[in-house]
């Protein structure tokens, strides 16, 4: 299960923790996320533990959403697992990754 916390401010802010294992993990999200009007993004990763195909789907999903909507979406703190993952599957080269919120943020100035 996957817990998330969502703040709009300069950015839209979304924290996940837990894990991303199916659609039914992502929906609420969904759900929170259709009703925002800042489509630059940041997902926090910090306490995201693990994540699968349906993780990464659901950011493509909304890193398209957010570019359609003249905004962005950027990566804060992928764990070791994480960034190997977007390695692999080469999301590294699709998403910004940032290592500080500061950064994250500055991505949109």
């Amino acid at each position: 299960m996957i817990e998330f916390t969502l703040k709009t401010e300069k950015v839209t802010y979304l924290s996940m923790s837990g894990k991303i294992l199916s659609d039914e993990d992502i929906q609420p999200m969904l759900i929170a996320l259709d009703a925002i009007r800042n489509w630059n993004i940041v997902f926090d990763l910090t306490e995201l533990t693990h994540t699968n195909s349906s993780g990464i789907a659901f950011m493509v999903k909304i890193l398209t959403r957010a570019r359609i909507n003249g905004g962005d979406l950027v990566i804060l703190n992928p764990n070791t697992g994480l960034s190997k993952l977007f390695e692999i599957t080469k999301m590294h080269e699709v998403f910004s990754i940032y290592n500080s919120k500061e950064n994250a943020i500055n991505h949109f100035n």
